[in-house]
């Protein structure tokens, strides 16, 4: 009964999942701007992103080369 209920809001939020996610996205980043400054905000979001590249690297099992060119990739370079 659990599951079929958990699907069900699944199945019924997926047309939004991207308006979700960037809302709340975009909700912590105002919310971190308004507590803690800009300054120490784009320090956080430097080193989120640098722990994201890193963790990609670790679970894709990529070299320095093969990160740089999915990188890239993803900015359309």
């Amino acid at each position: 009964m659990e599951k079929e209920k958990k699907e069900r809001w699944i199945k019924q939020l997926k047309p939004y999942r991207f308006r979700i996610i960037w809302t709340t996205l975009f909700f912590l980043l105002a919310l971190l701007l308004l507590l803690i400054g800009f300054g120490k905000t784009l320090v956080l979001l430097i080193f989120s992103a640098v722990g994201f590249v890193i963790g990609k690297m670790r679970d894709e099992d990529l070299d320095i080369y093969s990160l740089i060119d999915s990188v890239r990739s993803m900015i359309g370079i």
